[in-house]
């Protein structure tokens, strides 16, 4: 009996590592622009 493994193709992992890298630079352009307020 043969082992199968599912091993994904390269397209998939490229296209899950631009999803991740696309959420990544969004949260961290979002970090950037905060809200203060200040009370005088």
């Amino acid at each position: 009996m043969d082992a199968v493994y599912a091993v994904p193709e390269p397209g998939t992992w490229m296209l899950m590592l631009l999803g991740f890298g696309a959420i990544g630079f969004a949260m961290r352009s979002r970090a950037k622009t905060r809200v203060r307020f200040q009370f005088a």
